[in-house]
């Protein structure tokens, strides 16, 4: 096991040589303030993937602050992924060095919303490196009358590791993702509401970038957060 999770790094390196060096600053999404029951309606179905292909449905939206997302979520056992492979592997080495369960590695993949890459990655592992609940946010710019910014999420469940590629074989079932999302935030004290809205830009079925299948009622789960 751990000769694997030693040659599990080099071959991320290996295929992502690209994504090793520090992530440059990225622009801020313009910002503007809105409705949220007029803002959902306008967002993107889906975020874009390798080669530009169509990647991820849309199934959250959190509407908080960058602070109050990352302690709701933080509580609730999410750990955030780095945006980096060298960040990811070496937040990756310190759990594993010292007895934790190794939730900032392996790295995610990089997808993109209106020509900007995620803001935030976020998981909670099940099975060392293969096996996790995990999702991508970004910040859209929209902000609601009280000043809370309104964040596009992708989630789905990583079932294993496709080797050829080292990208992760998902469950083709979004939804059971998203609810178990929305319901790990059920105790937080951060929580104001949750529920769910459908949303006709959501792709109902289809594949991935990657070719993986999915399939989805076409509801995304909106979290409000004090």
């Amino acid at each position: 096991m751990r000769r694997l999770a030693l040659a599990l790094p080099v071959l991320f390196l290996a295929l992502s040589l690209d994504r090793v060096m520090p992530e440059a600053p990225r622009s801020p999404a313009p910002l503007r303030t809105v409705a949220l029951d007029e803002a959902l309606p306008g967002l993107p179905g889906a975020n874009s993937g390798r080669f530009g292909r169509v990647g991820n449905p849309l199934n959250l939206v959190f509407v908080g602050t960058e602070a109050g997302l990352r302690e709701a979520l933080s509580g609730a056992g999410w750990t955030e992924v780095p945006g980096t492979i060298r960040a990811s592997i070496a937040g990756g080495a310190a759990e594993l060095l010292t007895g934790r369960a190794v939730a900032s590695a392996p790295p995610m993949n990089e997808y993109w919303l209106d020509g900007r890459r995620q803001d935030m990655n976020w998981a909670i592992p099940t099975k060392f490196l293969s096996a996790r609940h995990h999702f991508r946010v970004w910040d859209t710019g929209l902000r609601d009358e009280r000043g809370r910014a309104i964040w596009w999420g992708a989630g789905d469940y990583d079932l294993s590791i496709r080797w050829h590629d080292l990208s992760h074989v998902r469950d083709p079932d979004l939804d059971a993702e998203r609810d178990f999302i929305a319901a790990s935030l059920k105790g937080s004290a951060r929580l104001e509401r949750a529920g769910f809205v459908e949303l006709p830009s959501i792709p109902r079925s289809g594949a991935n970038d990657k070719g993986y299948p999915f399939h989805t009622d076409g509801r995304a789960a909106v979290i409000e957060l004090r």
